[in-house]
């Protein structure tokens, strides 16, 4: 629905070629020039004119009239047409000659066989790998456009206080935007992390309406479910429309979806876990629909160490510790309801259990998604504090 509803954002940046890695092209990219620019040497040795080489041996070598020693990625002359590598050439200055025949064009780079001038490098579209920054620095491209998105990240909550601060009684530091920012920037978009709003419908509706004037992509944190002080769907409607507020999907069961100004908002809860669940899920998609994509995760099978019991009406996101065993991968799910930050320090990896699959016996062989290395022992049980 979302990827339907919010077309790409027509927005681009001219970024350094040197920091473009996992960046996508905005447009087709060519050569401003040729390269190389003139006949080169492919190997230390001496530039000949082939056709006085000929009949050359080891037993019959052929004093060589006028070689021009050259290295490797020097300039041939004009008029020279081949390189015989030094390894085959004998005596000093002054009476070289070569024991091995050249043919025309030997050991030489040609002008523009690397790439003519206007030649295309990159077509649109195109991720750009660290091979593909060598080769554009080489071709004398310093600067490359690529698609940008802004996203505004914006803290929610009487109960905040700003990192760096000492929390009281009641009181919580503020650290789902940072973590929002730094996965955002590993898709690649242009995060701006906006400073903590009280509970009040009024400042909520200046932040959210300020956000959208400046960006193309807005997460509110906290906010979203449906207590005395959650006023996040109420000001996204009063605002725009709210098109989806609660998904079948735990955690982050309480995310909202809307829409300002034609672009989208998403309201994610405050609790850490279900705060992240929401990102993955329904942000980074978004963004990869858009050409910003994070790097991919990695999927590997792992025997569960325990059952897992899922909710058949809800698609479920459990976190697991993996580690390495005698047989392969264990994976030992942390205990349901969990909701600390520890808990996603201490894990690596999750399950998805779709909608419909309801519990998976221990024992069962599953697909997991990495988040971090595998443990190589077995981890020391663990006691977990529970949500209430």
């Amino acid at each position: 629905m979302m990827r339907s509803t919010f077309p790409c954002p027509d927005r681009t940046t001219r970024v350094p070629v040197a920091a473009s890695a996992g960046r996508v092209t905005a447009r087709p990219v060519h050569s401003p020039m040729t390269v190389p620019a003139t006949d080169t040497a492919a190997r230390d040795g001496f530039a000949v004119i082939s056709a006085e080489t000929r009949g050359a041996g080891d037993a019959t070598p052929v004093r060589l009239r006028n070689p021009h020693r050259v290295n490797t990625g020097n300039a041939i002359p004009p008029g020279y047409d081949a390189v015989v590598m030094i390894e085959d050439i004998a005596g000093e200055d002054g009476t070289w000659s070569t024991r091995k025949a050249a043919a025309p064009g030997e050991h030489i780079h040609p002008a523009g066989s690397e790439i003519e001038q206007g030649e295309r490098i990159l077509p649109a579209g195109h991720r750009i790998r660290p091979c593909d920054i060598g080769a554009l620095l080489t071709y004398g491209i310093a600067e490359i456009d690529v698609p940008a998105v802004k996203v505004g990240l914006i803290p929610t909550g009487n109960e905040l206080v700003p990192a760096g601060g000492h929390p009281g009684a009641g009181e919580v530091i503020e650290s789902n935007t940072a973590v929002a920012a730094a996965w955002l920037c590993e898709a690649g978009a242009s995060p701006t992390r906006y400073g903590i709003v009280a509970d009040d419908p009024a400042a909520l509706r200046q932040a959210i309406a300020k956000a959208v004037r400046e960006n193309d992509l807005v997460l509110v944190s906290a906010g979203s479910s449906t207590g005395t002080r959650d006023f996040t769907a109420g000001v996204i409607g009063e605002l725009g429309e709210v098109l989806v507020h609660g998904i079948a999907m735990k955690p982050g069961r309480p995310a909202i979806v809307g829409r300002v100004e034609d672009k989208p908002v998403i309201g994610m809860p405050g609790y850490p876990i279900a705060a992240l669940t929401t990102i993955r899920e329904l942000a980074l998609p978004l963004l990869a629909e858009w050409g910003f994509c994070a790097p991919p995760a990695e999927h590997l099978r792992a025997r569960l160490c325990e059952s897992v019991l899922a909710d058949p009406e809800f698609d479920e996101f459990i976190l697991l510790t993996v580690y390495r065993a005698d047989d392969g991968y264990t994976a030992v799910p942390l205990p349901p309801h969990s909701r600390t930050q520890m808990a996603m320090v201490r894990a690596n990896a999750y399950l998805h259990v779709p909608a419909g699959s309801g519990a998976i016996p221990k024992g069962a062989e599953v697909d997991v998604i990495l988040t971090g290395p595998c443990a190589p022992v077995t981890p020391r049980p663990r006691r977990y504090p529970q949500e209430p």
